[in-house]
């Protein structure tokens, strides 16, 4: 049953890679900030690698970059109120910027996408007009590459049979337990 969990968890973060119409596109990324406090921000999951690695894109100006770069352990977030599944993954995080799978990811932002990273100001930067948002040709455009070593299953149930379970990569081999809902 165990395993069986492990795959639903992996089967539907795969399907929310691929497409907009599922709860798990969206998930909340928590980086840690100064004084080791906790930033939590909204991100799109943008795909899934055959490693299991989680892909998001960014602005390479982004105050989540500097924390990154301090301390790249991180936490992502998914819930899906339908079904009442909650997956909470912990690992860390690689920044890319100019390598192969930079450069595929890159060549899929398109249309009016290209503007969420050819600001002339970082983001977080105080404007006046937002309206008004001044462009550059430059692309501040950057891969995050979120690599899991804990995942945590919860799924709610109606009859408070919760089911909870942790997964832990342990020397290339995810160790499945049980756990207290």
């Amino acid at each position: 049953m165990l395993n069986d969990l492990f795959q639903e968890a992996w089967k539907t973060l795969n399907v929310a890679a691929s497409g907009k119409e599922h709860p798990f596109n969206f998930c909340t990324l928590a980086t840690i900030g100064k004084n080791a406090s906790v930033r939590q921000r909204t991100v799109i999951l943008r795909g899934l690698t055959e490693e299991k690695s989680l892909l998001f894109y960014t602005d390479l100006r982004s105050t989540k970059i500097k924390q990154i770069k301090n301390n790249s352990n991180a936490n992502c977030l998914f819930y899906d109120p339908k079904t009442q599944l909650q997956l909470i993954l912990k690992g860390k995080i690689f920044v890319h910027t100019d390598d192969d799978i930079w450069e595929e990811h890159k060549d899929k932002i398109d249309g009016k996408a290209i503007n969420n990273y050819n600001t002339l100001l970082p983001p977080g930067k105080p404007i006046k007009n937002p309206l008004k948002v001044e462009r550059t040709h430059r692309l501040h455009f950057g891969l995050l590459e979120f690599i899991p070593i804990r995942m945590e299953y919860l799924k709610l149930k109606e009859d408070s049979n919760h089911l909870r379970a942790r997964f832990r990569l342990d020397e290339g081999i995810w160790k499945q337990t049980f756990l207290v809902p």
